[in-house]
């Protein structure tokens, strides 16, 4: 479907995306203009929809690029086959959280308009999109240790809520400025990873003392 778009020069491919992604995080899916993208990037509406059809499809383009790319740098410092302690996967998507909204704040606003603000049109393919990504996490997690009686899934599906409340939250007070949030992301990290111990040890005490606070 995207033939045209991914037969041009990697540079100019980027160009295009990173425009897009800016635009998008900026004003949100229904917001977007596609009249200021190609206003932006110096081309015609007939070629943007020549490259990706529509609208939708853009979007949908836009937020598969980035789950490619961040799904690589999440698991780049593993090798292919090496399996990830339970334990230390909250502490590895933690630290990846992290990073998107301090240096990452336009990818983090796109994700979280695909949990918060996802447009009826979008709503089954971003649920397919989110199921495939946590099947890619369950695969890459030792069991070994964890109770047979609970579903990993259901376990991702907290971290997922968690992630959801806290990119509420970030909306809430600050909307879409991306560097006003950027530079409070200590505030919403620390909220985070309360909710990350909650899910990893639960609210009676049993969290290791030796661990260092968030």
């Amino acid at each position: 479907m995207y033939e045209t778009f991914e037969n041009l020069p990697e540079s100019k491919r980027e160009h295009i995306l990173q425009v897009c992604i800016e635009e998008f995080a900026r004003n949100g899916y229904i917001n977007t203009s596609t009249n200021t993208i190609v206003k932006r990037l110096g081309i015609s509406k007939g070629l943007l929809f020549l490259y990706f059809k529509s609208k939708k499809n853009l979007f949908l383009y836009i937020t598969d690029y980035l789950t490619e790319l961040l799904t690589i740098e999440f698991f780049e410092r593993f090798s292919k086959n090496q399996q990830i302690e339970f334990m230390d996967i909250f502490d590895l998507m933690g630290d990846f959280y992290n990073m998107l909204l301090q240096e990452k704040p336009h990818y983090a606003m796109i994700f979280m308009e695909t949990l918060l603000n996802t447009p009826m049109e979008l709503k089954d393919e971003f649920e397919e999109r989110h199921r495939l990504a946590h099947e890619k996490i369950i695969k890459r997690i030792k069991t070994d240790n964890i109770r047979k009686d609970i579903d990993i899934q259901n376990v991702l599906d907290l971290f997922h809520m968690a992630s959801y409340h806290v990119g509420r939250m970030i909306f809430r007070e600050y909307g879409r400025e991306t560097e006003h949030f950027k530079k409070n992301a200590d505030k919403y990290i620390k909220i985070f990873n309360q909710y990350v111990d909650i899910i990893k040890y639960g609210v009676v005490g049993c969290k290791p003392v030796n661990r260092s606070a968030p």
